[in-house]
């Protein structure tokens, strides 16, 4: 079981040998899994020596949950960042850019969920951190539009469908450039412009006379 280091124990600022151990660590997690992500190869990644990584974060397991909660966190801080909450914004320009947005989002950190999803079918705890990752995602985003209902800026349906729609389209879409190598969206701004108009309007010609 992972111990109970977490990311608030380094302190309210995290000093320059922490915050390069902890971007090491994810590229190199990234990159080998949890298995092949020697400490070796972290403290060689940060340029530290590797008992500072044991000094600082006591193991690898503690560090691999520190790196887990520190990019959930900065995952919901930068999607509350490009949420559009002001009134009076045209709900359509925001769901464009949210998704264009969201996408870059996903595909700086695709290898690192992929690793977190791969490494979570063998254990359990990572399993529940990727998940909860996921849900709060879906949370965030179910609040936002559950919000742009009551302003009546889209119609009155269940904000948890919008939610996923949105997240799995452009999930869906990052993680297969990752894996397959296959370039799904040539070109972001042209595919969340044709994505948002069949979100916001859906495909029912009404004009179209049989």
């Amino acid at each position: 079981m992972m111990e109970k280091l977490k990311i608030e124990d380094l302190g309210a600022e995290m000093n320059d040998v922490e915050r390069r151990i902890l971007n090491a660590a994810m590229k190199v997690f990234s990159i080998n899994g949890y298995k092949g992500a020697t400490t070796m190869k972290i403290a060689s990644e940060a340029n530290v020596n590797e008992i500072t990584i044991f000094r600082k974060f006591n193991s690898k397991e503690n560090l691999l949950k520190v790196v887990i909660e520190k990019n959930n966190m900065e995952s919901l801080e930068k999607l509350d960042s490009i949420l559009c909450r002001e009134k009076n914004v045209d709900i359509e320009i925001c769901v464009k850019t949210l998704g264009i947005n969201l996408k870059q989002f996903f595909d700086e950190r695709m290898d690192f969920m992929i690793m977190l999803m791969i490494e979570g079918r063998k254990r359990p705890e990572l399993n529940h951190l990727y998940r909860s990752f996921r849900e709060k995602m879906l949370e965030h985003l179910r609040d936002y539009f559950q919000e742009q209902i009551k302003q009546c800026n889209i119609r009155p349906i269940n904000p948890e469908l919008i939610a996923m729609a949105v997240f799995s389209f452009i999930f869906q879409s990052s993680i297969n450039e990752k894996i397959f190598e296959e370039k799904i969206l040539i070109d972001n701004k042209k595919s969340f412009e044709g994505y948002t108009d069949i979100l916001m309007r859906g495909v029912l010609n009404i004009n179209c006379k049989n």
